[in-house]
């Protein structure tokens, strides 16, 4: 049985150093609140974690919030090797252990030049795995970076299959309604010449389809590889039209990230964020004893209102981490000749008008793409890899190119990408040990 519900609400002292010990919370529910945003947790059996709610401070929710059912309301999603994922999960992370055994310990709190910081604290006595889930609260905006930091202080290493970076549960149980009825996924298809096409679905139209019940898929977006743009934008929201309150997210990574939003065995609905793991990107992790594994940040708001509204409270958090440098009031433009107009076949012939035309509209530096390697009969992607300029694109060599640059005033640059050999790259003969292979 659950205690009567009271707020604790947290006192932010002054302090120039951040308190080196988890602080005991004794209540059975307490909250976060930050520029307008409130996050409810409890402690489930007095001492699982669990986390209800992030909302508007002011809102109300139209019913009772669902009470954490025993794979439910998980603060952290977590799975190691060898543990049972004690849920009816299908495809997605929801019943991982240790995540869901996870015991409570108590916060810590510091201050950060952006805002204040608070760390959740909980452990698992059966890997002897230290748990830190850490709250960056923004200083102008509705917003929190997350991210979770474990630590092995064990004696024998650990497997991590995935470890969230943060979790929202029960954006739909605030009204009454199904998530088909209620809740709409806004996303953004990004490619060349086609980056931030946002779009907006149903839960049904993502596959997470409304079978009355819970369900063993879910919503997902997500990217392999250090392209971290290259199909979605690492960001989203979750709309409630029905609540009239949008949640935000971005994923703060150049690499493999994930995001799976569903509802768990009791239909409650979460959504996981995540970097890099050994479902989707083969991101295992083999954690030694002593170390120290830390996920990707993830930034996470909520707003009363919809799409306009919760970009606008990202685009001010976003400011508030952009750290100012000198170089900004001094930023040089920089034109490249690849996209929309050689498209990796440069010569000196289609060059010179370039130039000509980047240096009067006041370009600091000239770069020369790809191609530039290539001779006339080869193409730029194939021929890759050995780096030294065409005997056949440029009249009297590359060299000179590059002077007439610099007579323009501008900086010439090359592009380069080295740990890339193309098929027919001169460098295809050379021995295995040469290159990185699977």
């Amino acid at each position: 049985m659950f205690k009567s519900f009271f707020t604790i609400v947290l006192l932010f002292a002054w302090s120039q150093k951040p308190f080196c010990q988890a602080i005991p919370i004794k209540a059975t529910n307490f909250s976060i609140s930050n520029q307008g945003l409130k996050i409810d947790f409890t402690l489930q059996n007095d001492k699982f974690l669990r986390l209800l709610s992030m909302l508007p401070e002011k809102y109300a929710p139209e019913k009772k919030l669902p009470n954490p059912g025993f794979d439910s309301g998980n603060e952290v999603m977590m799975q190691c090797s060898g543990e049972n994922q004690a849920s009816h999960h299908g495809a997605k992370f929801t019943g991982g252990n240790p995540g869901m055994r996870l015991v409570f310990v108590g916060k810590e709190e510091s201050n950060m030049p952006q805002g204040k910081k608070i760390i959740l604290v909980q452990k698992d006595t059966v890997k002897n795995l230290k748990v830190e889930s850490v709250y960056e609260l923004n200083s102008v905006s509705p917003t929190v970076r997350r991210y979770t930091k474990v630590t092995n202080e064990g004696s024998v290493s650990v497997g991590i299959d995935y470890l969230s970076s943060a979790i929202l549960n029960n954006y739909n149980d605030i009204t009454n309604g199904s998530p088909e009825e209620n809740i709409r996924i806004h996303y953004a298809f990004n490619s060349w010449q086609a980056e931030a096409q946002w779009q907006t679905a149903k839960p049904s139209e993502m596959g997470w389809n409304d079978n009355g019940v819970f369900n063993i898929c879910s919503a997902t977006i997500s990217n392999i590889g250090s392209w971290s743009s290259i199909k979605y934008l690492p960001m989203g929201m979750i709309e409630n039209v029905k609540a009239g309150v949008t949640w935000f997210w971005q994923i703060e990574h150049n690499g493999s990230w994930y995001s799976e939003a569903s509802n768990y065995s009791d239909k409650s609905t979460y959504l996981y964020l995540g970097g890099p793991d050994a479902m989707h990107s083969q991101a295992f992790k083999n954690l030694k004893p002593g170390e120290t594994y830390q996920t990707v940040p993830v930034a996470l708001g909520c707003v009363k209102g919809g799409f306009d509204e919760a970009a606008a409270a990202l685009t001010k958090y976003r400011r508030t981490i952009l750290q100012p440098h000198a170089s900004f009031k001094t930023c040089p433009v920089v034109f490249n000749d690849y996209m929309n107009c050689l498209g990796g076949d440069p010569t000196t012939e289609k060059e010179l008008p370039l130039i000509e035309a980047a240096s009067m509209i006041g370009c600091n530096y000239y770069v020369i793409d790809a191609g530039w390697y290539a001779e006339k009969n080869e193409t730029w992607w194939d021929a890759v890899g050995l780096w030294q300029p065409s005997k056949t694109r440029f009249d009297k060599g590359l060299q000179s190119l590059l002077v007439i640059i610099r007579g323009k005033g501008m900086i010439p640059g090359l592009w380069l990408e080295p740990e890339v050999i193309g098929i027919n790259s001169p460098l295809n003969i050379k021995p295995d040990n040469w290159f990185i292979l699977q």
